[in-house]
């Protein structure tokens, strides 16, 4: 893909929303922190919507971003150089093949889809347009984590023994939320697991030159809500040489979300919020805990969006940081555990 900017922080970066909710204000507030990166262009089903966010995300001196409800308006539109999903789980694999066929970036928040085999098409899609698309996992970008994973590959924590991790909230149940919602592909697995899931992934990568083994054994357990779709998710994850990740991801309960590494000479731990760490500790047997703060620039958005930029102004197709076959591999592991679930959603 040829982008409409040119390689430079100073030259101006056009990013256009599909899907102004929640997640997508973290996202235009990030931009001010990436060299370039301006919003332009926004699609919304419902126009007040798209209007008054593109109203709160204007710049001082600047029009606010032009708003469509007619995405393929949007995606013809050729001063735009990439599009930021975040629509319901549900929504991501028509607006990614609607983007990508119209050769326009991609930027889709995770879960990128929900199954492995609708990733694999898009990838392949991709992949024969020459157009860049990465999954929005912002935890690949964050400051905490380079700095966790630099004591990882240096040995700090010796041989990797285990992995305990747990990513839960309490919402309030209502069926028509996405959360609850099976027709909006609600679910904590998809919603939030996939962080365990991927914070699992990156240690064994951390500890295996690169690589990440695949798990021998799967114990799952699933607390399924009145809608189908899963409240509650418990799995221990069985790994070559005796090694387990075990985490919880639910709608049902108050965590720190804590992850925690156990090693044979030392833990390493993100205390709380590892999905948005910004502190890393290490703790060895009678040593003192080593504690490093690693705060983001703005909103640990801001990686995850520059990293695009960088690509795509390169003529990638993927992140070597985050690339397709790990967002494959993720699905692949989500839909093992689905498989276990006591019905389906």
């Amino acid at each position: 893909m040829k982008p409409s900017a040119v390689a430079g922080d100073n030259d101006i970066f056009r990013w256009a929303v599909i899907g102004p909710g929640g997640i997508a204000n973290h996202f235009a507030a990030a931009l001010a922190a990436v060299p370039g990166a301006r919003l332009a262009a926004v699609f919304a089903r419902d126009a007040a919507k798209g209007q008054a966010y593109a109203a709160q995300w204007r710049r001082e001196g600047e029009a606010p971003a032009r708003v469509t409800t007619a995405l393929p308006e949007l995606l013809a539109d050729a001063s735009i150089d990439a599009v930021y999903i975040a629509t319901p789980h549900s929504h991501h694999g028509e607006c990614i093949r609607a983007a990508l066929e119209a050769g326009k970036a991609v930027l889709c928040e995770k879960p990128l889809v929900t199954t492995r085999a609708e990733g694999q098409a898009l990838v392949e899609l991709a992949r024969r347009q020459g157009v860049f698309l990465m999954e929005a996992l912002r935890t690949r970008f964050l400051p905490a984590y380079d700095v966790a994973g630099r004591w990882l590959r240096e040995g700090a924590i010796g041989e990797l023994r285990a992995m305990q991790s747990s990513f839960c909230f309490a919402a309030d149940y209502d069926p028509q939320h996405r959360l609850w919602n099976p027709a909006l592909a609600g679910g904590a697995l998809w919603d939030i697991g996939i962080y365990n899931l991927a914070v699992t992934r990156w240690v064994l990568q951390q500890m295996n030159g690169g690589i990440c083994p695949e798990p021998v054994a799967m114990d799952v357990q699933a607390k399924m809500a009145p809608t189908g779709v899963d409240a509650a998710v418990n799995v221990t994850l069985h790994f070559p040489g005796g090694v387990t990740s075990q985490f919880r991801c639910g709608f049902d309960a108050a965590s720190a979300n804590a992850f925690e590494v156990l090693g044979s000479r030392a833990a390493l731990r993100f205390p709380q919020g590892f999905s948005s760490a910004e502190v890393v500790e290490l703790y060895a047997h009678r040593s003192r805990p080593k504690r490093v703060e690693a705060p983001f620039v703005l909103n640990g958005f801001e990686g995850e969006i520059a990293e695009a930029q960088a690509c795509i102004r390169q003529g990638l197709v993927e992140s070597a940081r985050m690339p397709h076959a790990e967002t494959l591999a993720l699905l692949g592991w989500m839909d093992a555990i689905r498989a276990r679930f006591p019905q389906a959603a």
